[in-house]
């Protein structure tokens, strides 16, 4: 008994997932055997506010890190020795350079740490 209700538990499971899929909009195909199918419409997942916020917080967070331990002079010493390199040096340089938030992090993280 007990396993005939995790198989129809399993079941019911498996309907309902394909239900939330076929609720998002899907295609009806005719399959080999003469048999109508729904199919529903892969969507590629778009990138969401909120781990798009988290990624600039963290980058925002480990450039004032960075600032907070080396100093702002020695940070801009070695950024200009990286903008000197190559295309993705010069892009990380652009990317890594010193902004208002991440020198206020800095700042905020030198006064807590000492």
């Amino acid at each position: 008994m007990d396993k005939a209700l995790n198989d129809f538990d399993k079941r019911q499971r498996a309907v309902v997932q394909k239900h939330h899929k076929l609720a998002n909009g899907y295609i009806t195909k005719l399959n080999r055997n003469g048999i109508y199918e729904h199919k529903p419409i892969r969507r590629l997942p778009l990138v969401s506010l909120k781990s798009l916020l988290v990624t600039v917080f963290c980058i925002l967070a480990f450039k004032g890190l960075l600032i907070a331990g080396l100093g702002i002079e020695d940070y801009a010493a070695r950024l200009a020795h990286l903008s000197q390199g190559s295309t993705v040096e010069r892009a990380g340089a652009w990317l890594m350079g010193a902004d208002p938030a991440s020198e206020w992090i800095a700042t905020v993280l030198g006064a807590l740490f000492g």
